[in-house]
Order: C-alpha cells, then structure tokens, then sequence
C-alpha cells in the first residue's frame, strides 16, 4: 500500500510540474514576443501552430474553435470513433461538452492530448459527473488515459487521480472526498477492490 501511495504521489507532481512547466514557457514565449515584463495582454483566444500551419495549443476563455480539432468536426468525429461504438453514440456525443477554460494541447492529427482547464472537457466516451477543474491527459487517439482534478458535489468537493486501461476503463483511481470517502480504487469490472475508508453504509465498488 505503501508504495502505491508513493507511486500516486509522484504521478501527481509530475503532473503539477508539467502544467507549471508548460505556463512558464508560454509567459517566455509571450515575453520573447516583443512584449515587456509590464505589458498587459488582452485577448479571448490564442492559436499556436506548428511549422506546417496545423493548429497545435489552444488558450483562451473558452479556447478558440479550431478546424484541425477532431472533437469539434462531426464528420471526423463518425470516422474514427463511430465504429467503435454502437449506431447510438453519435446521439449521445452531441450533448457532450468539448469547450475548456484554459490551456489545450493538439496532436498533429488535431487530436486532444493535454487539456488545463476549468472544467476540462468531458471524455468522448461519456458525460462527467459534474464540472471538473483540473488536467487530462488522452491517447494518440484522443481518449483519456489519466486525469487529475476537483468537482464540486452536492456543496462538497471530490479531488480524484484516475488512469485508465487501454480498454477505456479506470484501472486504478485515487479519491478524496469531502464526506469522508477516501481511498485507492484498484481493478476493473467485478474484480475491483476498495482499500481505504469510507462512511458507514457507504458502497464503494466503483459502479
């Protein structure tokens, strides 16, 4: 348990140090910029582009809509992902919520890979719970593989650390919640086990 809890702890500041890592280098690029240390930039949006012209980081409040974006392009959308799931998908993924508060990271096939937001966008498998603050990290393939993040429920707030299998599933999570339930949850399917505390009366089977 004890090298779990280390192994969860150091995934968590890396990720800490990533997302600091990242804003550093766009205050220097904005600063290499022409503008100086005591200049105020004002804009709702910024795209950044590689050497070829694909769009590959997104910033803004929400970020800006981008063609090269699979999520947003609904033809793209049926190509590559309608046929892993059934006829009904493309039904649900309209209510999903692709916009972000923050900082979105493009693949070159304009896939999401590295979302800072509040909130973070929901996975293309499904809706969140509820608004989530916090980082995503997804596959070559735009599905989320880790997360990281804060959600308010019911006048509480959860903080969770989720990884996911290669089979879109959470393989072990990492929960803290304001009414008492905190704990590792590890496995998939009816396998799963809990390790930690929860309220009395409380299940916990990651249903």
């Amino acid at each position: 348990m004890g090298t779990s809890a280390e192994r969860l702890t150091r995934t968590i500041r890396w990720l800490q140090g990533y997302a600091a890592l990242m804003t550093v280098a766009l205050v220097v690029l904005f600063v290499r910029g022409g503008a100086a240390m005591d200049d105020v930039i004002r804009a709702r949006g910024l795209i950044i582009e590689d050497a070829t012209g694909r769009e590959r980081i997104l910033l803004g409040a929400p970020v800006p809509e981008a063609a090269d974006r699979v999520r947003t392009d609904e033809a793209r959308v049926r190509e590559v992902w309608g046929p892993r799931f059934p006829d009904a998908y493309m039904d649900f993924y309209q209510d999903y919520s692709h916009e972000t508060n923050g900082m979105l990271i493009l693949s070159e096939d304009g896939f999401d890979r590295l979302v800072v937001g509040d909130p973070v966008p929901d996975p293309n498998i499904g809706r969140r719970s509820a608004p989530t603050t916090g980082m995503v990290i997804n596959d070559v393939e735009g599905f989320e593989r880790t997360g990281y993040g804060l959600s308010p429920v019911d006048g509480r707030y959860n903080v969770g650390l989720g990884l996911d299998t290669d089979r879109i599933e959470e393989g072990l999570v990492l929960l803290l919640e304001d009414d008492g339930l905190n704990g590792v949850l590890v496995g998939t399917g009816p396998d799963r086990i809990f390790l930690g505390s929860a309220p009395r009366g409380t299940r916990v089977d990651g249903s």
